[in-house]
């Protein structure tokens, strides 16, 4: 037992002699202790906040009851190959729920916009009308009430709601006992029936471009469902079905294709071609997001290599003055294991986690707001632990490859190639590896970005159809129960543009039902005269806006021939269009479309509209999306409900804003307007996910390009100290400087070829994940990954230049007697 206790002791003696002197290495060269710990904390940092957004974002299941058999339905086209983003037939949906047998269950939703009177400023919230089942689905119980009851799906008895927790903490005062009291939206009383648990929220993503200022639901209403007024075919509303127990997403997509087909043939007006298709929630959810995310964790995987490279790179070098003492060392019996490696390691590790922290906060404020789940990524115990792990491989690939340099080599080998200034060719080649990797994972980081940027100068440069600068746009809906008919409406907004073209600095200002790129626009299929009559005409699906006059002029739209839509344009007078030039090259190829008579309503039951002007082709959908057929109508030719008021003017964003909202508050008081963007902020929000990955990889490429630069000076000088002596023999021979200088350049220059070529082959690998984002360019550009060359190539050559340059210039005669 003494014996023992005795071998113990002697081995916490020896360890805490290895922690001292470890210490006062560390100490000795604070420069050089600093940019090792810092460089290791900035990649495990990065790495560890991707990683946290990755985990909560796509990895966590959604906060629901039983998450992995809840699916989206949504509609899908197999002969064109087009699919809804969320939407599905909610009649068909009804039909669903007895026709497949694997759904125990299956639910319907609708957004929706109402605001809150009663107390203080109106305030426009938006919110869900969910069928009774829906919530049930998703959580167990409300924190506060009850849910809704079937009879409160029945048209006119909808007057009750349940209250998000935030929108109950906010407006309520988080007030207990709100169940059962009435508060006024629209003017209307509603019955508070429940309150939601907090973070509860449903849908998790905004089927919408435009950046809402959150992304949370503030209630939830019975759905309402009139029956009359639905038909087969048109996707309506949001589904989503919870699968039985045991049973796979194949075997119910099979049913529920049948079930189409089944509809196709009951319905085949409405129904024809028209199939579904079964998403998990989680894939609906996240499917926007899952391409960048992964990219920039593979992004985040190459800069912790490239660090813990350069790190490994950095020791090698500082290693070299300690060889001697480490031969000695191993000669009489010592042992080379290097604390102060391992020390500098977890000096890193322990300063990545606040570098994490600060890194999350980063990304929470540069990352779209669209982004689901994204608020709630933290560190946490999980992050921690990811970061326990990849502290301990970096610390082994850090301290294997440092122990490359005297594991498996004699201590005479050592001695000899210190005494001659070096540490022979195996050390070389380690670190001329190590380089190589260094300036490979630079290309790939590099070349990423350059394919992002790319993608941005092609975006920018698209003809959208219209001019964005100055103009702002407003939504705002009008309650039905205060806005039943056609006319009071039309009265409210003549009122509103009335006032907002009377105001100083307003150049335009008009209203319409739909707007390019915030997902909210309506269809048609358009049937021209000529073709009246025959059966096989479907029409043409063209992007479906009424407008009242002036919207046209405010949106900047490229007029091609004819007119825009005027005051003169109005219910008494003849039903007039105006269409884009695809729409009428579509319908009358090579003929003049003005004049032409065209159909948008019943083909049975037509209505002859006639077509008073050409204008260019917008971009509803997206920026990358091309441009839909689309045609414009007077808003009084329609009883469609607007939606959105469009001003130009050159004020700025707080006063428009503040203008709005007091200009539909003077004309209606219990009126709120619910979000208001200029349109260069819609579009700019359009590529945020693309800004955000760029950015990203934009910073990894510079790192990666400071660290690939530095790898490559490091080396290069290791190399002309090494070879000090055969510098001045070559030179007492007659060597000229300029070829002592080619001799040590040409050994960079070398490594950064194979480093260059390695990186543009894997970044292929990158460019795949990116493929979602880009535009105009492929996921493999050769123009991209020559110019990612070039810049580390002139960067990398350069910092060969410098101690090249400094070795020509030494004396021979101190070169021969360089130690």
């Amino acid at each position: 037992m003494a014996e023992k206790n005795f071998r113990d002791w002697a081995s916490l003696e020896l360890l805490s002699s290895d922690l001292r002197q470890a210490c006062r290495q560390l100490y000795k060269t604070p420069v050089f202790t600093a940019t090792v710990v810092l460089v290791l904390a900035v990649g495990l940092g990065a790495s560890i906040a991707i990683f946290s957004i990755l985990r909560n974002v796509l990895l966590s299941p959604l906060p629901y009851n039983q998450p992995d058999r809840l699916v989206q339905i949504v509609s899908y086209w197999p002969k064109t190959g087009d699919r809804s983003d969320w939407t599905a037939p909610l009649m068909d949906a009804m039909d669903w729920k007895t026709s497949v047998p694997a759904f125990q269950d299956v639910a319907m939703y609708r957004y929706s916009l109402v605001n809150l009177t009663g107390s203080g400023k109106p305030e426009s919230l938006y919110g869900v009308r969910v069928t009774a089942n829906l919530l049930p689905m998703l959580v167990k119980r409300p924190q506060l009430g009850n849910w809704f009851s079937p009879e409160h799906e029945r048209p006119g008895n909808t007057r009750v709601i349940l209250l998000s927790d935030d929108l109950w903490r906010r407006r309520f005062h988080s007030d207990p006992e709100i169940v059962g009291k009435t508060i006024h939206l629209d003017s209307d009383g509603y019955e508070v029936v429940g309150v939601m648990p907090k973070g509860f929220n449903f849908p998790l993503r905004l089927e919408t471009t435009a950046q809402l200022p959150t992304d949370q639901m503030a209630y939830w209403m019975p759905f309402g469902i009139d029956l009359s007024r639905e038909q087969h075919g048109a996707p309506n509303a949001g589904v989503i079905a919870r699968l039985k127990p045991g049973v796979a997403l194949s075997e119910a997509q099979a049913q529920l294709q049948n079930a189409c087909g089944i509809l196709q043939r009951e319905y085949p007006t409405t129904n024809q071609d028209l199939s579904a298709r079964l998403l998990s929630l989680r894939q609906q959810t996240t499917r926007e997001v899952n391409a960048p995310l992964l990219a920039l964790q593979a992004a985040t995987v190459l800069i912790l290599l490239l660090a813990c490279s350069n790190i490994a790179s950095l020791l090698l070098a500082r290693g070299q003055s300690r060889a001697g003492e480490l031969a000695v060392r191993m000669a009489l019996g010592g042992r080379v294991f290097q604390v102060a490696r391992i020390l500098v390691c977890c000096l890193g590790s322990l300063l990545s986690l606040p570098v994490a922290i600060a890194s999350v906060r980063f990304l929470l404020h540069l990352a779209p707001v669209d982004v689901p789940r994204l608020v709630n990524a933290r560190i946490d115990l999980p992050a921690v632990l990811f970061a326990t792990v990849l502290a301990l491989l970096s610390g082994i690939i850090v301290g294997g490859l440092n122990a490359l340099q005297v594991l498996n080599r004699s201590p005479r080998e050592v001695l000899s190639d210190s005494s001659r200034n070096g540490m022979g060719r195996p050390r070389t080649r380690l670190r001329s590896l190590l380089v190589v990797s260094q300036v490979a994972l630079a290309v790939i980081l590099m070349a990423g970005a350059g394919l992002l940027l790319r993608t941005f100068v092609n975006l920018r440069s698209t003809d959208i159809g219209y001019r964005a600068s100055h103009v702002y746009y407003g939504v705002t809906v009008l309650p039905p129960s205060r806005y039943s008919q056609f006319e009071q409406r039309q009265l409210f907004f003549e009122q509103v543009l009335d006032r907002l073209r009377g105001t100083p600095g307003v150049e335009a200002a008009a209203v319409s039902t739909g707007f390019p790129l915030v997902g909210q626009d309506d269809s048609a299929k358009v049937h021209s005269r000529q073709r009246a009559g025959n059966q096989h005409d479907l029409g043409i699906d063209a992007d479906f806006n009424a407008v009242s006059a002036g919207y046209l002029e405010a949106m900047g739209v490229r007029s091609v021939r004819g007119r825009f839509v005027t005051e003169t344009d109005t219910a008494a007078t003849p039903k007039v269009a105006v269409i884009d030039e695809n729409l009428a090259q579509a319908l009358w190829p090579g003929e003049n479309p003005l004049g032409q008579l065209i159909n948008i309503d019943d083909p049975t039951k037509p209505v002859w509209r006639q077509v008073v002007g050409i204008v260019a082709p917008m971009r509803n959908k997206s920026l990358d999306v091309a441009a839909h057929p689309g045609i414009f109508v007077p808003l009084d030719q329609t009883t469609r409900y607007v939606q959105f008021i469009v001003v130009k003017t050159p004020t700025s964003s707080q006063e428009v804003s503040r203008l709005l909202r007091d200009t539909v508050a003077s004309v209606d008081s219990n009126q709120g307007v619910f979000f208001i963007q200029s349109l260069p902020d819609l579009i700019a929000d359009t590529i945020a996910m693309r800004r955000f990955v760029f950015v990203l990889l934009a910073f990894f490429g510079a790192a990666a390009l400071a660290l690939s630069t530095l790898g490559t000076y490091g080396l290069i000088s290791f190399i002309a100290t090494s070879r000090a002596r055969e510098v001045g023999i070559r030179m007492a021979l007659g060597a000229t400087r300029s070829s002592i200088g080619k001799l040590i350049v040409s050994h960079g220059i070398r490594l950064t070829l194979l480093g260059e070529a390695a990186g543009v082959l894997a970044s292929t690998a990158l460019g795949r994940l990116l493929e979602s984002l880009l535009y105009g360019v492929r996921s493999f550009d050769t123009e991209t990954a020559l110019l990612a060359v070039a810049i580390l190539g002139i960067a990398t050559t350069t910092a060969a230049f410098i101690p090249a340059y400094r070795s020509s210039r030494v004396q021979p005669v101190t070169a021969l007697r360089t130690e």
